[in-house]
């Protein structure tokens, strides 16, 4: 695991902040563990922030930006995520027909 430096504050703080992540996860956890995901949510709610209000359009086009430079890793991730979304719709539908909640066409 690669080192990260950041002020004796911040580390006391991470350290302390693990019991409230502990108990979110109803489990315990290492403070490298710890220290991954609130940095994984810190990142994630920042681009989320960046991206949360850009129009679909602006979107889609960076998408396809991404396909030009990057085809194999851009076109495998959203092929990936297709078949995982497609993976979850049919286990929907088999539970649903298995506890009759289907309706047939």
């Amino acid at each position: 695991m690669a080192a990260v430096n950041i002020s004796e504050d911040l580390h006391k703080q991470i350290a302390e902040f693990k019991q409230v992540v502990e108990a979110v996860l109803e489990e315990p956890i290492d403070q490298e563990i710890c220290t991954e995901i609130i940095l994984k949510r810190g990142i994630d709610f920042m681009l989320a922030e960046l991206l949360g209000g850009v129009e679909q359009q602006i979107l889609v086009t960076s998408f396809q930006q991404l396909g030009a430079a990057y085809p194999s890793q851009l076109y495998r991730f959203v092929a990936e995520t297709l078949m995982q979304g497609k993976a979850v719709q049919e286990e929907r539908e088999k539970l649903k027909r298995r506890i009759g909640f289907h309706r047939e066409k």
